[in-house]
């Protein structure tokens, strides 16, 4: 008899099919405008891998990179400018003119977060980092987050928020 309910038992056990499922949890609020009331999900790594890449290829001046992962016109919000600039792809000269005060730039990623809200055809990626600025051995040195806008694998927009380091 012990036999058979040891024999019942590990067959049951077996027999148990154990099932992963994936749910996506919502988080946050989209607090005004249109999409009012929205909530979050993570984004994809994919998203996050182009977005870092794409940052510091152009610290690098890998201007070719940037135009393969850019669409064909982005939207550029920096603060200094005052004004959102739409760049056209091919974007070489305007990536250059805006580094030409520099010898060169490097930058250090702190982090980088995907989002994706409710009911969008696109994901954001805020990749905040650490530049320095090289000129005629001088650095200014600032911290900068960028958050940029992702469709289909290409960058559509960049807003930056920067600040001074001492």
């Amino acid at each position: 008899m012990k036999k058979i309910l040891i024999l019942f038992i590990i067959t049951a056990f077996i027999s148990c099919d154990t099932k992963t499922v994936e749910v996506e949890k919502s988080a946050g609020m989209t607090y005004n405008g249109t999409n009012e009331g929205k909530k979050f999900q993570l984004g994809s790594d994919e998203s996050t891998k182009l977005a870092v890449d794409a940052i510091l290829a152009y610290a690098d001046g890998n201007f070719d990179f940037m135009n393969e992962v850019s669409a064909d016109t982005v939207m550029f919000f920096e603060p200094s400018m005052g004004k959102p600039i739409a760049v056209v792809n091919p974007a070489n000269e305007f990536l250059s003119q805006i580094q030409s005060p520099y010898d060169s730039i490097t930058r250090y990623i702190w982090n980088a977060v995907p989002l994706k809200r409710e009911g969008d055809d696109f994901e954001t990626v805020t990749v905040s980092f650490r530049e320095n600025r090289y000129k005629d051995g001088e650095v200014e040195k600032f911290r900068v987050v960028d958050k940029i806008f992702i469709r289909d694998g290409k960058f559509f927009r960049v807003n930056q928020w920067n600040g001074i380091i001492d």
